[in-house]
């Protein structure tokens, strides 16, 4: 429900319509009898996140707890992003073409390139894209624009989102490009099974995830200096705390940043890179200018998708794009500023290791032993059947790993948020006596 502000002004204009002085005026049929007659006695004020998480515990007994991450993160977003981006001038599927008609639109664009710049650590970034794993797809295909003599391969670490790959192969499947898997170790988590620089030189790109799928960070060792580098992130909170990857490319999903998990989807993409490579760029890009009364003023620039020039030249095909949810991560990140993401991550990483170090104590232990941020690989076979008791009481543990063979058999990925922080001891008590 939207919620419409009223003022004493239009608040006496209604009553005086009605014909009433008051709002009292309007409950004199009820019996004094049953009137408090008193102000309503109430806690005093809670933040937001709080206030949600309250009320959800009064609705119902036993809500739904889920620990599952693997690309979606279940993160509180703040009433006023909703409120924002319900207003009918967003609401809309026009893409802004016409600056004299978009300047707003153009403006959330360019603020988010500025806040997904900042972020990767890159030189430039354009306006989205369709999702990280496209994301992923296109920066390849730029790669192959950079690097038209390279070899026809490329590297990908099997740490990489299971579906960011999917995606990866159907693509390059059309341009004739090999892809070379590289194994992670499993003892840490990390990508160490790389080919000869030589090899990763003369490719046309290196792949690696960070966090990776098992939520290990990776150190990128033995990556070659000359070798093209194209960084993953799923879980886009991560880079408000860890150091940019010294990477040639960018990409991945902003979902983390005021977009609902929504079964899947819409989400929206994030692509950054250096800016000698602005003219390879895939998607849209804004920049700001002034206009001819030497305001600021902003435009889509160096444009190099098939509906501004040749087809065959084209860098990208992107038309319909993930504008929308742009806007959501935009308003989410201004609102919450540098500092307030930083202490976010902060929350969501104790938070994790809260449950992390109280599962441990019921042999439930972590698979790897690489650092992580809020996502880890547990090893549950200590504990068979506890996955499926906990599922009875509306707790899942995290994704279960089965499918990835035979060593990830009672293993799950599991992921922790700020959402689960106030009730992080609660939900352990309960692990505890189904244990």
């Amino acid at each position: 429900m939207r919620y419409s502000a009223t003022t004493p002004e239009t608040r006496g204009q209604m009553l005086a319509e009605i014909g009433v002085n008051s709002v009292a005026d309007l409950l004199k049929s009820i019996p004094d009898a049953v009137r408090m007659n008193r102000p309503l006695e109430v806690a005093g004020p809670l933040a937001e996140a709080d206030l949600r998480a309250h009320l959800e515990s009064i609705k119902t007994s036993r809500p739904r707890v889920s620990f599952v991450g693997a690309g979606l993160y279940d993160h509180y977003i703040p009433a006023p992003v909703e409120s924002l981006c319900a207003r009918s001038e967003w609401v809309t599927s026009y893409t802004p073409y016409q600056p004299e008609l978009a300047q707003g639109t153009l403006a959330m664009y360019y603020e988010f390139q500025t806040y997904m710049a900042r972020l990767t650590g890159q030189e430039i970034a354009n306006g989205g894209m369709y999702d990280g794993s496209t994301a992923l797809a296109e920066a390849v295909l730029m790669a192959m624009r950079i690097r038209p003599k390279a070899d026809p391969i490329i590297f990908v670490s099997d740490a990489v989102h299971p579906q960011y790959r999917a995606v990866l192969a159907t693509y390059m499947r059309f341009v004739g490009v090999e892809i070379a898997t590289m194994s992670h170790d499993p003892k840490s988590g990390r990508t160490l099974d790389l080919p000869a620089e030589e090899a990763q030189s003369k490719a046309i790109a290196v792949i690696f995830q960070s966090p990776n799928y098992f939520g290990v960070i990776e150190e990128l060792e033995g990556v070659a200096a000359d070798a093209f580098k194209i960084g993953v992130c799923t879980e886009a909170l991560s880079m408000a705390v860890l150091p940019p990857l010294p990477v040639d490319i960018m990409v991945g999903d902003a979902q983390s940043f005021g977009i609902p998990m929504q079964l899947g989807g819409p989400t929206a993409g994030f692509f950054a890179t250096r800016k000698e490579w602005v003219r390879k760029l895939p998607g849209r890009l804004v920049g700001r200018t002034v206009d001819a009364k030497g305001e600021e003023a902003f435009c889509i620039t160096l444009a190099t998708r098939e509906q501004f020039i040749r087809r065959e030249k084209a860098t990208s095909n992107i038309c319909t794009s993930s504008g929308l949810m742009c806007l959501r991560a935009t308003v989410y990140l201004s609102l919450l500023g540098g500092a307030g993401l930083t202490r976010l991550a902060e929350s969501c990483a104790k938070t994790t290791r809260y449950f992390v170090d109280g599962l441990a104590k019921l042999g439930i232990k972590r698979a790897h032993d690489g650092a992580f941020f809020n996502e880890v690989v547990l090893d549950a076979r200590a504990a068979t059947g506890l996955y499926e008791k906990l599922l009875a009481k509306d707790i899942l543990l995290g994704l279960p790993l089965a499918d990835l063979g035979p060593a990830y058999r009672d293993h799950y990925l599991f992921a922790a948020t700020e959402q689960h922080y106030s009730r992080a001891e609660a939900i352990l008590e309960e692990v505890r006596s189904l244990a």
